[in-house]
């Protein structure tokens, strides 16, 4: 679709006037640039100059403003940039643009997006703007696409699509006083297309379901699963897993990306669930997104299952031993602060500050509701980080110790050795796996 307004666009600009769409449009009119900085012709949009200035600098994209042939950049040398070189996707913009009343906002067979904002009397151009990670070879053909020299090739910084159409919309807020919510732009610059062919599949997904009579688990059986992980049922939540399994609905093309993307909605669900249970959103966020990272990046069916199980299991154990503390919200909130700022001075009167309470009540709660003096947890935390580093990392000794914010190695040792009754190379060693020994690892220990 978007390779056919091109292709028009280029027709119908090399029979026009150079002045009028054409990059030879510079010729006579192209932005000068003194002491590395652009000289910018009058627009109508000048007078929000400094807003565009720095929308380009914050997005590290180009902004310009389209009128009557001549074109003004907001972007400090925009050689690199499309909207630059290219005419003919200027022009592909402003036909999209008079032909609809909402913003622009094109995507290109890259993945790489554009916004136009039609203004009174010209165009606000913004782009390129990039929603996924492009490799070298690709950016080459993305530029070469654009008749974008070699020489200007740059990397593309990355953008989330809410950003984009957020952007779109603050954009036409600017110039044109009308509003636009992110579903109305998603409606406007969504390929019709595009559209009917999701509803033609969705068509077809629902009968082939129906045809195949496959029994799926109800909502009772998944909240079922849930409810066991918010109540801290370990053995509950992850047989009701493996029962509902052969039951599931289909969630991928291939067996393969089924599991993992029912793995992925596992660990997610149930992350809310520990949370709802009582577990700190910080800490249940970690658990699910370390199992989603190894799901995703495992491609053995029964692996993806046993990380998912692993997930439901851990949650639901946190769960668990929170229940078993009993501590009240104060506590709760403290233990949060040091888990998040472990790696920092840690003050009593900064944290009771915070939770809005004196220094001596929350150090006496601490202490009744734990068993321990606040600074003790604080060491706990830190020797607990510093172990996963001595076993899962090759960082120096002195390097873990910096990490963790202990004062000195010395010290260090001396902590660690009261609370595991081994030196931090004493642990390293017991406790590493094997495939770490090898010589690239060997002379750090």
């Amino acid at each position: 679709m978007f390779l056919e307004e091109l292709d028009e666009a280029l027709y119908e600009e090399k029979r026009m006037p150079s002045h009028l769409y054409g990059v030879d449009a510079f010729a006579t009119e192209k932005l000068d640039i003194y002491e590395g900085q652009l000289e910018r012709k009058e627009c109508i949009m000048n007078h929000h100059s400094y807003l565009l200035c720095h929308l380009s600098g914050v997005f590290h994209t180009g902004v310009f403003c389209f009128q009557e042939g001549v074109l003004t950049s907001y972007e400090d040398n925009p050689e690199y940039n499309p909207l630059y070189q290219s005419g003919a996707l200027r022009l592909a913009l402003a036909r999209r643009a008079d032909a609809q009343e909402e913003p622009v906002v094109l995507r290109d067979d890259f993945s790489v997006f554009f916004i136009c904002v039609k203004a009174e009397t010209g165009y606000c151009m913004m782009g390129p703007l990039c929603i996924q990670v492009m490799g070298r070879a690709e950016r080459h053909r993305f530029y070469r696409f654009y008749g974008v020299d070699e020489k200007w090739e740059k990397g593309l910084h990355y953008h989330t699509l809410m950003e984009i159409l957020q952007t779109a919309g603050m954009l036409a807020k600017l110039l044109t006083g009308r509003e636009y919510t992110d579903g109305q732009l998603m409606e406007a610059n969504y390929d019709a297309a595009e559209s009917e062919k999701e509803r033609q599949e969705q068509v077809w997904f629902d009968l082939k379901s129906e045809d195949e009579d496959i029994y799926r688990h109800t909502y009772q059986e998944e909240r079922r699963i849930l409810d066991a992980v918010k109540a801290g049922n370990v053995e509950m939540a992850v047989r009701l897993s493996k029962e509902m399994d052969a039951n599931i609905g289909r969630l991928g093309e291939s067996e393969t990306e089924h599991w993992r993307n029912l793995s992925i909605v596992a660990a997610t669900l149930c992350a809310r669930a520990a949370i709802e249970g009582g577990v700190m959103p910080s800490v249940a966020y970690r658990v699910s997104g370390f199992y989603i990272n190894k799901s995703t990046a495992c491609k053995d069916i029964a692996q993806i299952l046993i990380y998912r199980n692993h997930a439901i299991e851990e949650l639901a154990k946190r769960v668990r031993e929170h229940r078993q503390r009993r501590t009240s919200s104060y506590t709760q909130q403290c233990m949060d602060y040091v888990y998040g700022h472990y790696r920092e001075k840690i003050y009593l009167e900064e944290i009771a500050d915070t939770l809005g309470i004196s220094g001596s009540h929350l150090s006496r709660l601490f202490k009744k509701e734990t068993g321990k003096a606040l600074q003790d947890f604080v060491n706990d935390v830190r020797v607990e980080k510093a172990a996963n580093l001595l076993t899962y990392s090759d960082e120096t000794l002195p390097r873990i110790a910096e990490y963790v914010n202990f004062p000195s190695q010395s010290y260090f040792g001396k902590i660690f050795k009261a609370r595991t009754g081994m030196t931090p190379k004493q642990y390293r060693e017991t406790y590493k796996p094997a495939e770490f020994y090898d010589g690239q690892h060997q002379g750090k220990r």
